[in-house]
Formats: C-alpha cells, structure tokens, sequence
C-alpha cells in the first residue's frame, strides 16, 4: 500500500515542481508537516485527525502544504516503529497532494479537473461525517458512563485518605480514596500499577464498581482517624484503617483523562 502512494507523490512533487506553482509566500506561513507533527505528540493521532479535517480544506491557504515534510515526518514514526502515526501522516498527504494534483490538471484538462473536484468534496464530506460520528459516538459513551456512576455528590470528602493494615509498617498494601473533581469517589491500590476505580454511590456510606475484570463493593465506618473500610479487594485484608491523609503532593481532586482539572 505504501509504495504505489510514495511513486504517486514523488511523480507530483515533480509535476509540481515543473509547473512552478509553489509561492515564496508559502515560506511565511507554518507548514502543516509541523502543525500535525506537533499536535499528534501533544495530543495524539485521532486529535490530530480531527484537526486536520478542520484545517483541510476550509484553511488549507493559512498553511504551507509541505507534501516532503508529510512524507518525511510519516517516514519518522514508521521508523520509530508508530506505524499507526505514520499512516495516519500518510492518509492526510495523500488528500492534500491529490487535491494539488487536482489544481494543476485544471490547466490541462477542465473536464477532469471539475470531476476530482466533485471527488474531493464528496471525501471531504465523509471525513467531515466521520468526525460528527466520532464525536456522537464519545458522548454517547460520556453519558453511559455518567448513568454507570449515578448522581455525584458534594460530601465525599469525609472518607478521603489511605486505607491500609496498621501492622504494614512498610506499607506495602495501601488503599487511596480521594475525590474526583466532579463529584465521585475515586480509589485504588497503591501497590499495583491499575486504573483507579470510579465508584458508584449505592448508599450513604456504600460504594460499588463493576467492569469487564472488576466488580467490587467498600463500606466505610467511623469517622475521621477512626475511619475504617471494609471491602472485597484482592491482595489486601478487611477491614482496613485510615492510616493518614493523602500524600500531601496528592492533587486536590482527580480528573478524568483528558480533564485539564486537577
């Protein structure tokens, strides 16, 4: 698949070239090879997608359309061994030098150059579907998860700290219960390197998760210092003791991945 695209773009850069339709103008503005590298490391491939639906073709003169610094940023990430980064720098040049091979046919050829033209805006219009799904699809999953996790609540900060057996002076199996920052009780081992858990309040002082791996149930008792946590985690005895609050480096609420909050 890659090399019938690579010929494609090296005999356009050469048409392209003859042509002489590249502008000095293009030098003063950013090129789009830097704009989608940059994003894809900032904010990974489908952002950087999305942006690139967003740029092309509505701003495509805001950019210097730089098809050998695509092909030479595609070329990294395979190299790196990011295959998925690499085709996905390949399928943004591909739409781009196809739509100048476009515009230099034109001069030739009106006839084929309005139908490429019909072409581009018919992918134009998948790419921009595709995105309205991909964004449906990520708030229907928001609100599957909300309706998963039931109403939040604003007195969660009484259970917050580690959990743990007094006798463990090591501390080597320790629960943290913090916060998240809109309103669920979040908690985890400190000992295994797993997700946290967003449980879901089932009573005053209940609380439940349940996954494809997971399902679990903690009640906690007491108040305080003599708050204690009785719950079914692998790994670690029940009931637990509050051994403390948290660290005191321990962000003050805990956002979901992609939240700025902290």
């Amino acid at each position: 698949m890659l090399l019938p695209d690579l010929r494609f773009v090296t005999t356009f850069l050469l048409l392209f070239a003859v042509l002489g339709t590249f502008s000095a103008l293009a030098q003063s503005k950013p090129s789009l090879s830097g704009e989608i590298g940059t994003l894809i490391e900032a904010e990974g491939i489908e952002a950087a997608k999305q942006h690139f639906t967003e740029i092309y073709p509505a701003h495509k003169d805001e950019y210097e359309l730089d098809i050998q610094g695509m092909m030479q940023l595609a070329q990294r990430y395979m190299q790196a061994g990011n295959m998925d980064a690499g085709m996905a720098v390949m399928e943004m040049m591909s739409v781009v030098s196809q739509d100048m091979a476009s515009a230099a046919m034109s001069t030739y050829n009106p006839q084929m150059a309005e139908m490429q033209h019909r072409a581009m805006e018919e992918k134009a219009a998948e790419r921009e579907q595709a995105a309205r799904d991909r964004k449906e699809e990520q708030r229907m999953q928001q609100q599957a998860e909300a309706k998963a996790r039931g109403k939040a609540r604003d007195d969660l900060g009484r259970f917050t700290g580690i959990y743990g057996n007094p006798a463990d002076r090591d501390r080597l199996r320790t629960l943290f219960v913090t916060v998240s920052c809109d309103g669920y009780l979040v908690t985890g081992p400190m000992w295994a390197d797993v997700g946290p858990w967003w449980m879901r309040s089932a009573a005053d002082r209940v609380f439940t998760y349940a996954d494809d791996w997971t399902n679990l149930s903690m009640e906690f008792t007491g108040s305080g210092d003599n708050s204690r946590l009785m719950h079914d985690v692998e790994g670690i005895s029940s009931p637990v003791d509050r051994l403390g609050p948290l660290p005191e480096d321990w962000p003050e609420c805990h956002a979901q991945k992609g939240d700025g909050a902290n």
